[in-house]
């Protein structure tokens, strides 16, 4: 007249038990629990055992001697820090590629078809990003298999976690990719800091080769460069993709602000985007518009890196004047008087420079003592000039010549044809092509 039933619970991947129901049990029997208990939904079951000696005065209840699951084994990993290597997380840079080895090892005595491994990086935000899944191929009972992990550190600035976990959970089901023991020994885990860019960006912005002051006077077909110089050496301007980090704006005479882009509405080039090629994190736009109108001109740029740092606090602006004819101002020499040396200053307007230019020093009384070449004045540009030839006082066979007052003429040509000058404030200094200066 004893009971003996046996329940059955079967347990959730997240430890909710279930009752799957309960049986009767004779000594020997063994119950099949094979289209009771499904392994994917319960991958661990409850034994309990109900035992009762029914009527009997003093009872005495059947006493178990022994049960057992039978059941086919799953096989079991973990992450083995002694066989795997760990490359240090610390001392990374934002954009850089971060990578760790972690080596995974079938510690039970049953093979695994495959070994899936994912990993997600928790950001400054507490926000997770996947940035590995991987599977890889069977796993053999005792085996160990080497994952590389590696992304880039970009999108991560700041103090983030790396968490590394063998087999994953899907988080939709709840269940593992495949079956296994246990899973607690199958998650890894950084702390790691990536350093933040902050740095401003260099902007430069020249013409010609040449810096300007506001408000120069410039060629009528100049040729802009503007470079971005940024320290940062992971984060490089080199792809086409980086032209967005540049806005170039132009205002012409009497009328508004205007973009320039790369390419205007017939693929034409308007903008020739040079990237950065070498060490040092450079990249140069070249700008070679055809300033047909004469007036005041505004370029603005602004620029940023690929951090987001903008190249300053405000726009950077240089405002510019064109004149389309050739035409030369007076030519003085500086300084004056002087007591060593002396160097021509002068602007020229159009968009070509001289093809011929001569400058000869005289007495007072009209002997000429020097007779200066193009070729060594130095180069020559639309706009402001500075000889880099400087008269020494001189003569052609290099005799220091006595102090007092000489006098210079200027002659200058485009293709035969002279030079139409321009008169300034300066007018009274520079008569007819001649100028005088004063030797202490």
């Amino acid at each position: 007249t004893d009971s003996t039933i046996i329940q059955i619970r079967g347990i959730t991947a997240s430890g909710q038990e279930v009752d799957l129901g309960e049986w009767p049990s004779a000594q020997d029997e063994v119950l099949d629990l094979g289209s009771i208990v499904d392994a994917s939904l319960f991958p661990k079951v409850r034994i309990r055992g109900k035992f009762h000696d029914i009527g009997a005065t003093v009872p005495k209840p059947a006493q178990m001697e022994r049960w057992q699951l039978l059941h086919t084994p799953v096989p079991e990993c973990a992450i083995n820090p002694q066989l795997g290597y760990f490359q240090a997380l610390d001392g990374w840079f934002q954009g850089q590629e971060a990578s760790v080895a972690v080596a995974v090892q079938n510690i039970s005595a049953f093979d695994m078809d495959s070994l899936l491994m994912e990993a997600r990086v928790v950001d400054s935000q507490n926000i997770a990003h996947i940035v590995h899944y991987r599977r890889h191929g069977p796993l053999p009972a005792g085996a160990w298999q080497v994952d590389t992990i590696r992304f880039n550190t970009l999108p991560f600035g700041g103090l983030n976690t790396l968490i590394v976990e063998a087999n994953p959970v899907d988080t939709a089901t709840g269940v593992y990719d495949q079956p296994e023991q246990y899973h607690f020994n199958n998650i890894a885990q950084w702390r790691f800091d990536v350093a933040v860019d902050i740095e401003n960006p260099l902007l430069d912005v020249t013409f010609d080769g040449m810096h300007i002051l506001d408000g120069d006077i410039v060629s009528a077909r100049p040729e802009i460069e503007i470079s971005l110089n940024d320290e940062n050496t992971v984060l490089l301007l080199d792809s086409p993709a980086d032209t967005a980090q540049f806005k170039v704006f132009l205002t012409r005479p009497g009328g508004s602000g205007e973009q320039i882009y790369f390419r205007d509405g017939q693929g034409n080039e308007n903008l020739q985007f040079i990237p950065a090629d070498g060490p040092e994190n450079e990249a140069r736009i070249f700008y070679r518009p055809s300033l047909v109108n004469d007036g005041k001109y505004m370029l603005t740029v602004q620029a940023t890196d690929l951090s987001a740092n903008v190249s300053g606090d405000k726009d950077y602006k240089i405002g510019f004047e064109v004149i389309n004819r050739s035409t030369i101002t007076e030519v003085l020499n500086y300084p004056n008087p002087f007591t060593t040396s002396t160097r021509f200053v002068f602007t020229l307007t159009g968009s070509t420079v001289p093809t011929y230019m001569k400058i000869q020093i005289l007495t007072v009384t009209g002997k000429v003592v020097r007779e200066v070449k193009m070729h060594e004045l130095g180069p020559l540009r639309v706009g402001r000039n500075m000889t880099d030839y400087a008269w020494d006082g001189t003569d052609e066979f290099g005799d220091r010549l006595a102090r007092g007052v000489y006098l210079y003429r200027v002659i200058t040509q485009i293709n035969g044809e002279d030079i139409e000058y321009r008169a300034t404030d300066a007018a009274s200094y520079f008569t007819k092509g001649f100028g005088k200066m004063y030797k202490l």
